[in-house]
């Protein structure tokens, strides 16, 4: 039986999948007025956090985590209908202690065919299929997977919008292989903002033009194929070869950003990690931290 306080986090993992979108005003066409080609650059550092599996300590493990993203709008379908597509690729490397049951590194990439709809003046829809690859070490065809995300949202007002939709992933054989989404975006006063999204739930106050300042949590989460055991000589565990690992962390903090112009930003984070776990649900068995650790992320947006 999963802990509570996973099933929780996972839960607002799905609550919180889009609401980039949720809270992107439209352009006069009615296309998403962010809806040109971008670039997202972002890296992220977690400490070093000891971790415990059955009740027993099973080393330590820190993370250096990179990523890339371009997303292109394609020519519009109709009046209607603004089809995209986007490249991701992500990067975990894991620095371990010795005895930790985790592999050195975990690679993702993946291409996204994108949907955006207007449905009528309040109601829009978003949808992707989106298939890659994610292996432990490498990538290879064993660890191709899909995944598919429909949301409705819906305008009340110039000042808030929600949204409810499902998410799924066919290479998940955990609690992340169908999640719920729900988003949510109001600005209760000039300048600040409350919104649920993702990667990142929370609330925002704008310095000025140029500087804003956030808290928020977010929730970095994987599903990995692992053709070896990367500790296959380990006591107190089962074989972890030709299984999928889960990989899920919460990083919760304040950041300070910059848009230097309309067309580039930057953001500065940093904070703590109060929850990192690793689970290996097939088998059965489940690496969690015993403890906080701090973290740091830098994140730059072009749009061209």
């Amino acid at each position: 039986m999963k802990r509570p306080l996973s099933r929780l986090l996972l839960l607002a993992a799905g609550a919180t999948f889009l609401s980039p979108v949720a809270s992107g005003a439209s352009a006069p066409s009615g296309r998403p007025a962010s809806a040109r080609i971008s670039l997202t650059l972002e890296s992220g550092f977690t400490g070093q956090t000891d971790l415990e599996a059955r009740g027993a300590a099973a080393g330590g493990v820190s993370v250096f985590q990179t990523s890339a993203r371009i997303n292109m709008p394609l020519p519009p379908l109709s009046a209607q209908w603004f089809p995209g597509v986007s490249l991701r690729y992500r990067h975990h490397r894991l620095d371990r202690e010795a005895g930790t049951p985790l592999p050195a590194d975990l690679q993702s990439i993946s291409l996204g065919l994108n949907a955006y709809g207007v449905l009528s003046p309040d109601w829009t829809f978003i949808g992707s299929v989106s298939p890659g690859v994610a292996g432990a070490g490498g990538l290879g065809s064993r660890g191709f997977g899909v995944g598919v995300m429909g949301i409705a949202l819906r305008k009340f007002g110039p000042d808030l919008s929600a949204g409810f939709g499902l998410r799924y992933d066919s290479l998940a054989r955990g609690s992340t292989r169908i999640l719920p989404i729900a988003t949510f975006d109001w600005a209760p006063a000039p300048g600040w903002k409350a919104f649920l999204g993702f990667p990142r739930t929370g609330a925002s106050w704008r310095i000025d033009n140029s500087w804003s300042a956030e808290f928020t949590a977010e929730m970095d989460f994987g599903s990995f194929q692992m053709n070896d055991d990367p500790l296959p000589a380990g006591r107190n565990k089962p074989p972890l070869n030709r299984t999928r690992l889960e990989y899920k962390a919460v990083r919760v903090g304040p950041a300070l950003k910059w848009e230097a112009s309309p067309d580039l930003s930057a953001r500065l984070g940093a904070g703590i990690v109060p929850f990192l776990e690793a689970e290996y649900e097939q088998r059965g068995y489940q690496l969690k931290s015993g403890g906080a650790t701090g973290f740091a992320s830098l994140e730059l947006d072009w749009k061209f």
